[in-house]
């Protein structure tokens, strides 16, 4: 535009704020993972109800999960009260639901189920889309690592979200993994164990 070979108007000023707001988030998503890399991350640990938590986060993506004409059915017994960083979690919880919304096809759904064992919490999250391929799934937490079915370059994904999710949940201690079920889909899985306030 400075050039004059595009014209200064709303729509390439859109285009370049859109690219700004994009490289500010992997900008700071970069230093999140420098910062966890190098055992700097600062939590804010507190007493929350992981379930309140997620119900937040769904109600937060719910235009996106209609858009994508996406069900998400919440299955939950008891309450489910977690020593933890509530943004970063909640953090999590958004990276998942995103990550599953770039791979499904318009009208799945979505199961998350929250249950609870001597060991802790679990919280699984599946999707019934086409998953993803063999060779990449034991990628799937690395920096940079997208899957070929994933629209993520249609909508700005670094490829740095689940590698963000997994070193949360390092950090509180916890477990990620993500697995392919008989019935196709991905399934992602939460492990938390059952911390004191003094963690």
């Amino acid at each position: 535009m400075i050039d004059h070979v595009f014209p200064a108007d709303q729509k390439q000023l859109n285009m370049v704020m859109t690219q700004l707001k994009s490289l500010g988030r992997l900008t700071d998503d970069l230093h999140f993972l420098s910062l966890a890399s190098a055992g700097q991350l600062t939590l804010q640990m507190g007493v929350l109800n992981l379930e309140s938590v997620l119900n937040e986060r769904l109600a937060w993506l719910k235009p996106q999960l209609e858009a994508a004409g996406m069900s998400v059915s919440l299955e939950a017994e008891g309450e489910f009260y977690y020593v933890g960083d509530e943004s970063r979690l909640g953090q999590v919880f958004n990276i998942i639901i995103e990550n599953m919304l770039r791979y499904c096809a318009r009208g799945d759904c979505m199961q998350i189920c929250m249950s609870r064992s001597e060991r802790g919490i679990e919280l699984t999250f599946q999707d019934f889309g086409p998953g993803v391929a063999e060779d990449y799934l034991p990628h799937i937490f690395e920096r940079f690592t997208r899957g070929e079915r994933s629209r993520a370059r249609d909508s700005g994904g670094s490829g740095l979200g689940l590698s963000i999710a997994k070193e949360i949940c390092v950090a509180h201690h916890g477990r990620i993994t993500a697995s392919q079920p008989p019935e196709k889909g991905l399934l992602i899985a939460i492990n938390f164990p059952i911390m004191d306030s003094d963690g």
